[in-house]
């Protein structure tokens, strides 16, 4: 009976093997990079939020607060702006901080050049 072990094999593993290797640093930054933006988003999210008052704003809220994907808040953005105070002096500030973090966590869709 023939034995063979690895150490037999000439080149093994094969050089390819490790390919996936290399770029696993690399998906773990672009992961945490989507995760950061989400969570950037989200916290714009919940401070626009934050401002309605009334049983409307507690649940924006809740909506936010239970968004796990960025494209759950893009979906609120227009409830959450058109739901901001026109008493709200941040009104003007919250909106630039909304189309910056959603520009962000949808650069392809982006409507700056």
């Amino acid at each position: 009976m023939l034995t063979l072990t690895l150490r037999d094999i000439p080149d093994f593993p094969p050089p390819w093997a490790f390919a996936s290797l290399s770029s696993m640093g690399d998906r773990r930054g672009r992961s945490s990079r989507v995760r950061q933006t989400f969570v950037e988003l989200k916290l714009v999210c919940t401070r626009i939020a934050a401002e309605v008052q009334g049983q409307q704003g507690a649940e924006l809220q809740r909506q936010v607060r239970q968004a796990c994907e960025p494209i759950e808040l893009w979906m609120l953005r227009g409830t959450l702006l058109a739901a901001l105070p026109e008493h709200c002096e941040l009104a003007l500030v919250y909106r630039a901080d909304m189309e910056l973090a959603i520009a962000r966590a949808f650069p392809s869709h982006s409507s700056r050049s």
